[in-house]
């Protein structure tokens, strides 16, 4: 033993007994000491060592009386710590700092068992230790001996705190005193771990106050006070508590912590600046809350088909601004005779509360929150269709309007071509812009493009010019639903055309057209959470054209003409990731279309031609019943009714086998406009 201002020091592979320092200084360095170190009224500091004692603690801080002032203190680094009972007792405001250090209490002494346990003092403990016991990690008891009680704080820097089978942390009185309850200061930070075997991280009794902060650490287990003792917790900077907080006085969230709760709770005060709070996924549960302030998000899930959900019951005054995010899905399947579900009451105060993205996604509907005095619903007035069901309803639709634009630079090659007695090459390429807008109160812009290519040769007839040929190309189609909502349309095609000019001017056009569509959604849901889905399906179709061109004076043309031309898309069924179902048996088109081309030719002096033309036309969509079916609730998705078109062109022979060509459309209809559609095209007669 060392007493009054004495120095002792154990190094370079010292070995020791039990040592004591009384109002004295200890180092020890790279040695052993194998029956404890008690330190009173001094300091001491203990590096790369190990601190054994097999019949009671292995390191103990203490003052020693009367000399109740003279601080006891000690810095552990690198070291191991191991005693029976308690690895570690700092007590008469002693302080301790383990830096890279492990304590273990093995054992049940007289004070029972645990990693550590603090009587009146401060604990640091940092840097990758680890404070484990066989029953608790850290027992917190009441203050200094024959004193005040005096506040115990904990420090926990990112380290582990673990108890075999009990609590990591608990506050409570000692068994062997009648010392007043304890008092405890807690910090958990960066990353720190707390282990409890019995699910409890905090726990607090016999009257005993704890505060606790938890600060940019994710925990899992409860937060516990008996019914007599003060439980207050901050969670703050990213901070995450998975579980529980059971009889809780005062809870504060902010800067962006969240607390996921695992059951019922109920806790006094809840304080959110810029924090979270989430409901247990495996039931649906209730929040009471005596008082709550600031603003934050709550996290929550709703089933409206039989309505039952989450619930933030405020029993007494709510301030603040407040959101729910009500978890977003596209399974939920809502009864016809839905009226409002209850997602939040309070007893009185100026809270406001909204959804998070203004709107809650569930199965094919898009709901809102509506107040009703001191409650706020999801109500089923209002609703409209969910961005997952927008996406389902566009893709289905989309498919014949690419059929017939990818046509529509086919009709335009065999404008050109129409009575020449050459075969050749040609390849065109192509883009459009479509706005729709269909029954089911779905709009939606579509982008195209694409490149056909093909080659066709001269058949003889007794009559006229006949021209038949092989065509391929491939189109991809982008689908914008607004709020980062979209789809996308990848479509390879073969067909085959042919086209007859008689020797009075009569022509027929026909096509035949083999696509093969993948078609891939992906939804933005209200609440900001995605959702993707895709299929696959083919699609046939054909288009039959008759007209008659004229030629009038001054190599000026007129070329009225009728088309008939229908297509087939394949029915399909696909399920997006959120769980909405789409499915359809299949989609029609059949356009009817009249109109008249006009157009002019000039020869230039090195021989070209050219030959402008403007074209207007009525055309007429016959298809209807074109019905999708999403979570079985049926929406009728067809483009039925009358349209107009207009386009120019203009098509130049730079020589007799090389001609090049450019096309212009405008359409615009009772669901579909197309605001601009273009082709530019380039043959090569053989």
């Amino acid at each position: 033993m060392v007493r009054n201002n004495g120095h002792l020091n154990l190094i370079a592979g010292a070995t020791a007994d039990a040592v004591r320092v009384d109002k004295s200084t200890l180092r020890i360095d790279s040695s052993a000491v194998r029956k404890g170190v008690q330190v009173a009224s001094g300091n001491a500091n203990i590096n790369n060592s190990t601190i054994q004692r097999s019949d009671g603690i292995a390191l103990e801080l203490f003052l020693v009386v009367p000399d109740v002032l003279t601080p006891t203190t000690a810095r552990v680094a690198k070291s191991v710590l191991s005693g029976v009972g308690y690895g570690v007792l700092v007590a008469g405001n002693g302080e301790l700092w383990l830096a890279d250090t492990n304590v273990e209490g093995i054992g049940y002494g007289p004070g029972g068992n645990g990693g550590l346990t603090l009587n009146g003092g401060a604990v640091h403990i940092t840097d990758g230790s680890h404070v484990i016991g066989d029953d608790r990690g850290i027992h917190i008891a009441d203050g200094t001996r024959g004193l005040l009680a005096q506040r115990n704080r904990v420090e926990i820097d990112n380290s582990t705190v673990s108890g075999r089978k009990g609590a990591a942390i608990e506050v409570g009185k000692n068994p062997n005193t009648q010392n007043s309850p304890a008092i405890a200061d807690i910090y958990i930070g960066n990353n720190a771990v707390l282990e409890a075997g019995n699910g409890r991280l905090i726990d607090v009794n016999q009257e005993g106050t704890a505060s606790v902060e938890v600060n940019n650490s994710r925990l899992s287990g409860d937060f516990v006070a008996d019914g007599t003792s003060v439980l207050d917790v901050i969670l703050r900077n990213h901070a995450r508590l998975d579980g529980n907080i059971i009889n809780g006085n005062s809870l504060i969230i902010d800067s962006r912590a969240h607390w996921q709760l695992a059951a019922d709770n109920s806790i006094k005060s809840l304080s959110m600046d810029g924090g979270s709070v989430g409901f247990s996924e495996d039931a649906f549960h209730t929040l009471t809350v005596g008082e709550l302030s600031g603003r934050g998000v709550f996290d929550m899930r709703i089933n409206l088909d039989n309505g039952s959900g989450d619930l933030l019951n405020v029993t007494g005054a709510a301030t603040g601004k407040h959101w729910l995010n009500i978890r977003n899905t596209g399974v939920e399947a809502i009864q016809e005779e839905f009226d409002a579900l209850r997602v939040v009451h309070t007893g009185s105060g100026d809270a406001a509360f909204a959804l998070v993205g203004g709107r809650a996604d569930l199965g094919v509907y898009s709901y809102a929150l509506e107040q009703q005095g001191n409650d706020w619903f999801i109500v089923g007035s209002g609703k409209i269709i969910s961005p997952s069901t927008q996406s389902a309803l566009a893709l289905f639709s989309a498919g014949p309007t690419i059929w017939n634009s990818e046509l529509t630079t086919l009709r335009s090659r065999m404008g050109e071509v129409r009575g020449q007695e050459q075969g050749g090459g040609w390849i065109r390429s192509y883009g459009n812009r479509f706005k729709a807008s269909l029954d089911a109160g779905v709009d939606y812009q579509q982008k195209q493009q694409g490149l056909s290519f093909g080659a066709d040769a001269p058949i003889p007839v007794s009559n006229g010019h006949l021209l038949v040929g092989l065509m391929g190309g491939y189109s991809k189609s982008d689908l914008d639903m607004s709020r980062g909502t979209s789809g996308e349309v990848d479509s390879y095609y073969v067909g085959a055309y042919g086209t007859w000019l008689s020797d009075e001017g009569y022509y027929v056009d026909g096509v035949v057209k083999l696509n093969q569509f993948h078609n891939a959604s992906k939804v933005a849901m209200s609440d900001g959470s995605k959702a993707k889905g895709d299929y696959s399906n083919m699609a046939v179709g054909g288009s039959v054209e008759f007209g008659k061109h004229i030629k009038l004076p001054d190599d000026y043309f007129v070329a009225p003409y009728a088309q008939l031309s229908s297509v087939w898309v394949e029915g399909n069924s696909y399920t997006l990731d959120n769980g909405l179902q789409a499915r359809t048996r299949q989609t029609q088109s059949v356009l009817g279309k009249v109109g008249t081309t006009v157009g002019r030719q000039f020869t230039l002096k090195d021989g070209g031609v050219v030959q402008p033309y403007v074209r207007v036309a009525l055309a007429h969509e016959f298809s209807r019943g074109n019905d999708v079916s999403v979570n079985d609730q049926r929406f009728d998705n067809d483009l039925f009714g009358s349209r107009g078109e207009l386009g120019a062109g203009v098509s130049v022979s730079l020589s007799e086998r090389l001609q090049v060509h450019a096309d212009f459309d405008y359409m615009k209809g009772e669901h579909v406009e197309q605001p601009w559609g273009a082709n530019l095209g380039l043959r090569f007669a053989f």
